[in-house]
Order: structure tokens, then sequence, then C-alpha cells
């Protein structure tokens, strides 16, 4: 190889060439050995999909430079590996020519992943804002979990101070589909049965120090407060009693736990901004970002 070409080399693996196989071309099965490589020799986590988008003639004599994209949760990260053109050799590294990182170059750089809206069902949950607000935030959170306080706490402000500006949807997304966690947010989500209103009655009281007395005792006592505080504020209790009998709070929460997964939501908070995943809390500065867009 001529010294010219610098090569840092993070696995070399020589692999035997597939055997032909009817209807699948060379870009096929080059496709499948460089995802196939990556998956074998990388530590990826398990949420992690690959997709391979190119394959393009390589500085490196007789191999390609195949494209792929990483897509985590929050983050679609391309990358750019070396396949011969026999598909026996599969070089996972950066190629350096006169100190410029080509490989690097080739790929480009990681980019937030943004989300199609519509895979969110927005029109199916509680919102807060109007519905012309140029920033939409659907947020996944669950009544047991302490940082979703917070995040509650700190969205309950940007609200306030951008009522015109912000549109917040919640989603209910219990880490199980069962148990303690997943029955106090049934609970809770039939009040939207009841209006809009009722259930933001019920959530904003939940998440508070006294509310989170009642979520420490369990689904019963969340429930008889749910009914004190409608029935204080001249709800329709009974509404909400028939919702939780006939199920209509349960499956307002397993359709958001589904559209969680289909979006790969790993925890709670985690909260979607016009369709792009906020990486860490959500601050003034991201939020006033998109303010300004």
């Amino acid at each position: 190889m001529s010294p010219k070409f610098g090569f840092l080399v993070g696995c070399l693996v020589g692999l035997a060439l597939l055997c032909p196989t009817q209807g699948i071309t060379q870009e096929d099965k080059m496709a499948e050995l460089a995802i196939a490589t990556v998956k074998s020799q990388m530590r990826l986590p398990r949420d992690v999909d690959i997709k391979f988008i190119e394959k393009r003639e390589s500085a490196l004599p007789d191999f390609y430079a195949v494209k792929l994209l990483l897509s985590t949760p929050d983050r679609d990260i391309p990358m750019v590996i070396y396949v011969d053109k026999s598909l026996e050799k599969v070089i996972i590294g950066n190629l350096f020519i006169k100190g410029e990182n080509v490989t690097r170059k080739e790929a480009g750089e990681p980019k937030i992943r943004k989300i199609d809206m519509g895979l969110l069902e927005i029109e199916k949950s509680p919102h807060r804002g109007p519905a012309e607000a140029k920033v939409i935030i659907v947020e996944f959170s669950n009544f047991e979990c302490s940082y979703c306080i917070k995040a509650w706490h700190k969205m309950k402000e940007f609200l306030e101070k951008y009522p015109r500006e912000i549109r917040y949807i919640f989603k209910h997304f219990p880490l199980r589909p069962q148990g303690k966690s997943f029955d106090l947010s049934v609970t809770i989500s039939a009040a939207q049965e009841v209006s809009n209103e009722a259930f933001w009655l019920i959530h904003d009281f939940m998440f508070t120090d006294e509310g989170q007395a009642f979520i420490k005792l369990g689904q019963e006592a969340v429930k008889q407060k749910a009914e004190q505080i409608l029935r204080d504020n001249g709800y329709d209790v009974q509404a909400y009693q028939n919702a939780l009998e006939k199920g209509k709070g349960k499956k307002r929460v397993d359709e958001d736990i589904a559209v969680g997964r289909k979006i790969r939501v790993q925890g709670t908070p985690t909260a979607i901004i016009n369709g792009s995943f906020v990486v860490g809390p959500l601050t003034d500065d991201l939020l006033k970002g998109h303010l300004k867009n």
C-alpha cells in the first residue's frame, strides 16, 4: 500500500464470500456483510438500528466506502466502513490521507433524530396551549418518576411564560405494561374521558408533594382522590367511574405505550419538540432556539 495512506484500523475482519443466491445483488450482499460485521465487531446498545445508505468508490484501492446509518433513540449517527470488491474483507476504522480524516468527512456529522409528528397521535392525548402554537412539545411521562416531576415543574414555567407559543402534549409511559405504575396511569388517564380540563386538574395535583403522597398509597387512594377533585370542581364523577370500568383509561395508556415503543422511547421523561428528540433536560436556551426557528 502506498505510504501516503495512513490507516487507523479499529478491526480487520476477513469473511468468506457469501454463497451466490438468486435474486440478491452484489450491493445487497455488500450491505448485509457490512451490517453483520458492525453488529458482530462493535459493542452497540440493543436499541441501535443499522441501515445501509450507499456505497462509493474508495480512495483505498479495491475497496468500496460503504455508508451506514446507526439510529439511536435520540440521534442518527452516520458511519463509513470499507468492504473489498470481492466481498472477502471488511475494515472498520478511519482512513487518513495527508492528515485529513477522509472517513469522517465521507460519513458526515451525527444529527438529532427527527420523528414524524404524525406517528405521535397527538390528537388523542391531553393538551395545553393553542393548536396553532409554533412549538409542539410531546412528553412521555409517568407519575412515579421523580425526574418527571422536575420536568413538569420546568414545563409549567414555560407554559406560563409562553402561553401562545407552546402546545404541550402529555403521553403516559409507565416503564412496564403492568404493575403499580401502569395501574396509576390507567386511573389518572380515565379522567380524560370526562374532559381535557378534568384530566389536567388531576395531573397537576399528582405532581405536587401532596399528590405524590397519594401516589405512594396506591391505585385505590389515587382513585378516591381523583373522584374528590372531580366532585369538588363540578365534574361528572359517574362518567369517570364508567370510563375506568369500561377500560377506557387502560386503552389510552396502552395506545401511548405503543406509540412510545414505535419511536423507541427508553425512559421518562422523554420529550419531542417539533419532531426532534431532546437530548438531556429541556432548557431555556433549547426552547428559545425552537421559538426562533
